[in-house]
């Protein structure tokens, strides 16, 4: 699925003279001054960008005061924000919709669109070459996750599959990997690095990636009352949040020379190749394309009758495209 972009000229244009240093920084993230931003990230590779401004101490140098925790997942990093722990975060679509069902949050950007990211991958072994083919068979799914509501939802139904006809269990993303080798899953719906990494050491076979089906954007969410109070922080660490996009855009290498050494400290032994595959996959893109709003809709419509909120949200209101539109014009 292809969304339009922010181009290059654009971001040159809008972020010139923030500077770089290729130094791995503690986990705070230190500035001269201003008011603390707290920014939660997961660490899989749709947080390539809080990766990235992290080991380049992008918000230093636009002179933001940043505070950075990494989390497992993006439903981890939600309910640190509905706690107040974190202020900024990026979260998935699903928990995203449900933090601003509870009055709690409002999206200032977009992390990425990671449709392609997200996989079903099936353990080698089982002969499986369809999604039809798990009826009957274990997935590890991370539970109240974005890609766990798409896959239950939308990928499994269009294979013919419903709920009960395949048995669903809770795993972490990073965990998916470890579950399919000790053969107590048969497939997995999981992100990557971690679907490129099964495929690498040959336990898994990619079934099927999501952006046919789901627009699976990754949010970058704020808490109302820090937007309210600390605005002029927020779009501070808007800037540095923004340098790592282009980074990321005009020197991929860079970035995934970052990400290999992060997943490299994490006991992850692949080659680089495997991770620049990997971020190959992803799509940075810091707008909300025209897709956005009608699908958060939709979305919030299905968690509606589910139960899982109470009402619907006003994406109106809940989209702020001010903030980051400031950040990109200093």
């Amino acid at each position: 699925m292809n969304h339009p972009k922010t181009t290059r000229r654009d971001l040159l244009r809008m972020m010139s003279g923030a500077g770089l240093a290729a130094i791995w920084p503690a986990t705070l993230a230190r500035a001269a001054a201003g008011p603390l931003i707290s920014m939660g990230y997961q660490t899989n590779l749709v947080g390539l960008v809080g990766m990235v401004a992290e080991e380049e101490k992008l918000y230093d140098k636009v002179g933001a005061n940043v505070r950075i925790h990494r989390f497992g997942s993006g439903q981890a990093v939600r309910d640190a924000m509905i706690a107040k722990h974190v202020d900024v975060g990026a979260v998935g679509s699903t928990p995203f919709i449900v933090g601003v069902a509870k009055g709690e949050l409002a999206g200032v950007g977009v992390v990425a669109y990671t449709g392609r990211m997200v996989m079903v991958v099936v353990r080698k072994d089982t002969g499986i070459k369809s999604v039809a083919e798990l009826r009957g068979r274990k997935i590890a799914s991370q539970l109240g996750s974005q890609t766990d509501h798409a896959f239950q939802n939308k990928i499994a139904p269009k294979f013919g599959l419903k709920k009960g006809d395949f048995t669903v269990v809770n795993v972490k993303f990073e965990n998916h990997v470890s579950a399919l080798s000790a053969g107590s899953v048969d497939a997995f719906a999981g992100v990557d690095p971690f679907t490129a990494i099964a495929e690498h050491e040959g336990l898994g076979v990619a079934l099927v990636d999501f952006s046919a089906f789901d627009l699976l954007p990754s949010m970058l969410a704020v808490n109302h009352p820090v937007l309210e109070q600390r605005y002029d922080a927020v779009v501070a660490f808007l800037k540095g949040w923004l340098e790592g996009v282009r980074i990321i855009r005009d020197e991929p290498q860079r970035a995934v020379a970052i990400a290999w050494k992060i997943y490299r400290e994490q006991g992850y032994k692949v080659p680089e190749e495997v991770i620049k595959r990997a971020v190959g996959r992803i799509d940075v893109n810091p707008d909300f394309v025209p897709e956005l709003k009608p699908y958060l809709a939709e979305q919030s419509r299905v968690l509606l009758q589910q139960g899982r909120i109470t009402s619907m949200p006003d994406w109106d209101r809940a989209l702020l495209r001010e903030p980051l539109q400031k950040a990109m014009r200093v």
